[in-house]
């Protein structure tokens, strides 16, 4: 008898979307937020993440550890974060990988506008 294994498509759960405001908890003129993604795969060694150091999206930049833990950094300077108004929002979109590729997750920022006092 013969006993052939399988790649087992691994289970991606945890914080996958994340919000920040313009003009709200500026930090060196960033808008910073992030969250941790988990991931459960059967086949050993593989409950892990491609790490993605720095991934440049439309707004912002977007990092995964191979943990899971991500960050998403934006510069609030933006000409089109700046333009925003209180209702209006852009959104950034990421993709996260688990480590054998048979798993994705999308990760989701949305920018939230203010009205800027003037």
């Amino acid at each position: 008898m013969t006993i052939t294994g399988t790649n087992d498509v691994p289970e991606i759960g945890g914080v996958a979307t994340a919000a920040v405001t313009e003009d709200t908890n500026v930090a060196n003129n960033n808008l910073t937020s992030g969250g941790t993604l988990t991931i459960a795969d059967v086949d050993a060694g593989q409950s892990s993440f491609i790490a993605q150091p720095s991934v440049a999206g439309t707004y912002g930049t977007f990092t995964l550890a191979a943990d899971g833990a991500w960050t998403y950094t934006a510069n609030n300077a933006q000409t089109a974060i700046q333009q925003l108004g209180a209702g209006q929002t852009l959104t950034d979109s990421f993709t996260a990988t688990s480590l054998d590729g048979t798993a994705t997750k999308l990760v989701t920022v949305t920018i939230q506008g203010t009205n800027d006092v003037r």
